[in-house]
């Protein structure tokens, strides 16, 4: 994986922590809330048995929670048994994994707030999946950590816990926290986890498995994030980001983008540090950033022919702004997939 892309993106392993200091097998629960994102779940299971089988020897058991056991619904209305009641067990990890519907009562509840609060007391690192961070923050378990949870979320994680650093990346690993948008980011952070513990063949071989073309990293923000907010928020922001979006290849001056809405030039950077805390320049390179990023994981296309396709007039200066966005040059960044 690219630890390169990771550092330069300030991410943080969790060595030295509980997890992976246990030798022989460890357990790693799930502490399932009521509609709970189904996929996350399966997802981090089928990632954990497929790194089992490429193991020397089974490293990983798992076992699922909830307040007071029993079952749990799925948001897909499938319900599961679970294998435990909070506080039965003793995970060398655990993670939170709930939904953008989870019920407050029941998420907020102070035996769950004192699990938490417990096993972190412990050193045990914490995970929130998906809504999970909000929970982990309920418990004042994320206060000086960053964190990632889905996009949908955000806005209403913001403003409930303001001093929290939310960024938009697929998954989060700061110190003894692990925080995922959840879905598919899923497996790219358990493949994380995975590479940390039992390093890149054992990790490379579960992403072959399960279909993984190319295993994203910290650096990568989850799709349309912001994108997805600031079109619901502003009629004209959406259409200067419709206009970005339709030129990637041959970009358009912030004069021609702020006639083609209406607005000033101030009055577009206003816009956009308003919705996206970018300027509309620093929006607009990102964009086409993460498209080449996205062209030379996907297309053998050269990178001299990708630089051209995303609106950078030279080789030189390509590399320059991608290496100081992933931390990794493009040759290298191409050549990191497992």
């Amino acid at each position: 994986m690219p630890d390169a892309a990771l550092q330069g993106a300030g991410a943080t392993g969790i060595h030295g922590h509980t997890m992976l200091e246990q030798q022989g097998e460890i357990e790693i629960g799930f502490l399932l809330v009521q509609g709970f994102p189904l996929v996350c779940l399966s997802s981090a299971l089928d990632a954990l048995r497929h790194a089992n089988g490429y193991a020397q020897a089974p490293r990983y058991r798992h076992r699922t929670y909830a307040l007071g056991g029993g079952l749990v619904e799925a948001s897909n209305r499938l319900e599961i048994q679970v294998g435990a009641d909070i506080g039965d067990g003793d995970p060398a990890i655990l993670f939170v994994c709930a939904g953008s519907e989870f019920p407050a009562a029941e998420a907020h509840h102070p035996k769950v707030q004192a699990w938490l609060r417990r096993m972190a007391s412990r050193g045990v690192p914490l995970g929130g999946i998906s809504a999970g961070s909000h929970i982990l923050a309920k418990a004042g378990l994320l206060d000086g950590y960053r964190c990632a949870l889905h996009w949908y979320d955000a806005g209403v994680f913001r403003e409930t816990f303001p001093d929290i650093d939310v960024t938009d990346q697929l998954f989060c690993i700061d110190r003894d926290r692990l925080t995922c948008s959840g879905g598919a980011a899923t497996i790219d952070m358990m493949l994380r986890i995975i590479d940390d513990d039992l390093g890149g063949r054992v990790a490379s071989k579960t992403a072959e498995m399960m279909q993984v073309e190319r295993v994203r990293s910290t650096v990568d923000r989850q799709a349309s994030a912001s994108l997805y907010k600031a079109k619901a928020r502003s009629a004209p922001l959406a259409k200067a980001i419709e206009t970005m979006e339709g030129n990637l290849d041959q970009p358009v001056s912030m004069i021609e983008l702020s006639q083609t809405i209406g607005l000033t030039r101030r009055q577009l950077h206003r816009l956009f540090r308003q919705y996206t805390g970018e300027t509309p320049t620093d929006f607009y390179r990102d964009m086409r950033l993460r498209h080449a990023r996205a062209l030379l994981h996907g297309t053998p296309a050269k990178i001299i022919d990708v630089a051209a396709a995303t609106g950078f007039g030279s080789h030189s200066h390509f590399t320059k702004v991608y290496r100081e966005r992933f931390g990794i040059s493009p040759l290298k960044d191409r050549h990191s997939d497992l």
